[in-house]
């Protein structure tokens, strides 16, 4: 009996194979029908025809057009080849030349923090001051006094003409009686003497390890917070968020990212509480793209509990807890460098400051422990790496590491790699690092400018170098430190343009713009891959999950200056159409 069945297989194995060979004759790739020795191909449920398909595969090919059945790609190849696949409950969707790409996986994209942003003061439009602190003082006109009036993180002080944060005292006039808290990214704050005083934060008070409370004359305290520790000792006080709300939040964004064609994104660093609100979201049903978790690690004790209880890379491909992160230096205020920041006045004046180092209490005795315990249990580890002083001293640590345990395999990743020197990234490349890069530059040139000078800024980010070593590497926007939108982020990586004081600049460092096809692939496969996707996503080839974008414009030939203002006219998610404009 046995005999017979694989008999029977191996037939049925080379019935399929016969097809394939047939079907590849006239340019079709398909997705051979699973345990259907007498029906060797599925029909399809949904086709895109008439359009320009980039498959993003290893040959950047294109294709005409492309079939869905059930969640899966099931082929690619020529209108013709594709319609044989239809049958009378097929849908078929002529797009006209429309250009089909890949699902948009953005590999750093703080969903939890922009989840949170929906209900605060939004200024990501705000283009000067008197935008701002009217959007504030509209809040505070409806809020109840004396609790908190919160802007939104996802904004940038150089998206305004004015080029800075509002001051404590521009704060006071529009606010005496709320305190406001104005968070910029996940690295600089500003609030007003309300805030100040329920923290009480004086003269007095001492900057606490890895923060910086800026001092005007006297020392008194400007509101201007830096970096973590010291944006806590007033963050400690804002009211919580309840799960409810979070998960709420989490359902909108979400809805907002499909819009966007973003299908997939890497949470980089959440914590248990948090990691709750994505299980109530994919419980309901309600998630929109994918997710893959990075576990916020602050510590050695963070990393021993969390792995004895989870799985790596626990869940399904629509939630998946995936590693740990770490923060081991600051942003652009407060990256540890080899060389002293440049003088800023009013909020950065000490000539020697190097920035922050954020290391965890124990040091670096602690830090080899925590990434040798992830690594023994088979985590993925990704850490944030801001400084060319910070990269060199993580690289240390990992290199030790790597001795002992194979973190190339584990995919362990180098996060934004701003400022790190070439020997730097030809040490990724000999450890096997992945990294991930994002397009921060376009709204945070302004300060780094300002603190660490033209080369420096030019230099950060060096993608280029990065591609050009062969270093894995995948993309994505760190917002809501940047703006979230994906087509911005590509426009950069082409143009290396940045927005100053609302203005669009020249190229910031140039000679590390990549083309367009390495910025989709980066954005695509390059994504899938640092998250252990690259299996089952990031291209359009059969077998592959169903996550498509079909964009407004032509990608490859559009202007350059127009890729910004692509937009998503149909996006498809596990082959359900989840957008369409």
């Amino acid at each position: 009996m046995r005999d017979r069945e694989t008999r029977e297989g191996w037939f049925a194995q080379k019935r399929r194979q016969l097809v394939s060979s047939a079907l590849a004759t006239v340019g079709l790739t398909f997705l051979p029908g699973e345990g259907r020795a007498a029906d060797p191909i599925v029909p399809a449920d949904i086709i895109l025809r008439n359009a320009q398909v980039l498959t993003v595969n290893a040959g950047f090919d294109t294709a005409q057009a492309v079939a869905i059945a059930g969640n899966r790609i099931l082929a690619v190849g020529s209108d013709a080849a594709v319609m044989a696949l239809a049958n009378a409950r097929t849908r078929v969707i002529d797009l006209h030349g429309a250009t089909v790409i890949p699902g948009l996986r953005d590999s750093h994209l703080h969903t939890i923090g922009a989840a949170r942003d929906i209900f605060n003061v939004a200024l990501e439009d705000a283009r000067d001051l008197d935008a701002v602190l009217r959007a504030l003082a509209e809040r505070v006109a409806i809020t109840p006094p004396g609790e908190w009036v919160i802007a939104s993180s996802g904004w940038h002080e150089g998206q305004i003409a004015e080029g800075r944060m509002p001051t404590r005292q521009e704060l006071d006039r529009i606010s005496p009686e709320h305190p406001v808290y104005i968070p910029r990214g996940g690295h600089v704050a500003v609030v007003n003497s309300a805030a100040l005083k329920l923290a009480n934060i004086t003269r007095d008070t001492q900057d606490p390890r890895g923060g910086v409370i800026v001092r005007g004359d006297g020392g008194e305290p400007t509101g201007f917070l830096i970096e973590g520790p010291a944006m806590n000792l007033v963050r400690r006080l804002l009211p919580v968020m309840s799960r409810e709300r979070l998960t709420e939040g989490l359902a909108r964004f979400s809805t907002v990212l499909t819009g966007l064609g973003v299908t997939a994104s890497t949470e980089p660093g959440a914590t248990p509480e948090e990691i709750g609100a994505y299980m109530d979201l994919w419980r309901m049903g309600g998630m929109k793209h994918r997710v893959r978790i990075m576990q916020r690690a602050t510590g050695l004790a963070d990393v021993r509990a969390r792995s004895a209880v989870l799985a790596p890379n626990f869940g399904d491909d629509w939630l998946r807890v995936g590693g740990f992160k770490y923060l081991y230096d600051g942003g652009v205020e407060g990256a540890w460098t080899y060389d002293p920041y440049q003088i800023v006045e009013g909020e950065q004046t000490d000539p020697a400051f190097r920035g922050k180092l954020l290391g965890p209490a124990g040091g670096d005795a602690e830090a080899l422990e925590m990434f040798r315990l992830a690594a023994s249990r088979g985590w993925q580890f990704q850490v944030h790496m801001v400084g060319d002083a910070t990269t060199d001293h993580v690289l240390d640590l990992w290199e030790k590491v790597a001795q002992d345990h194979p973190i190339a395999d584990l995919r362990w990743a180098a996060m934004h790699i701003m400022l790190s020197k070439p020997a730097s990234l030809d040490r990724m490349k000999k450890l096997g690092i992945r990294v991930t890069v994002q397009d921060q530059s376009v709204r945070l040139a302004n300060n780094m400018l300002r603190y660490w000078g033209q080369e420096r800024a030019a230099w950060c980010t060096p993608t280029k170098a990065v591609l050009d070593r062969g270093i894995p590497a995948g993309a994505g926007t760190d917002a809501p430190v940047a703006h979230w939108s994906p087509y911005v982020a590509l426009w950069w990586l082409v143009t290396r343009k940045v927005e100053i004081r609302g203005r669009i600049t020249d190229p910031l460092g140039p000679e590390m713009a990549v083309s367009r096809q390495q910025a989709l692939r980066l954005y695509t496969m390059g994504s899938a891959d640092v998250d252990f996707m690259d299996d089952r996503a990031g291209s359009i080839e059969p077998g592959k999950l169903a996550d498509l974008v079909v964009l407004s414009d032509d990608l490859l030939t559009v202007p350059e200056d127009r890729i910004r203002d692509l937009r998503s006219r149909l996006t498809m998610v596990d082959g359900r159409i989840l957008h369409e404009a």
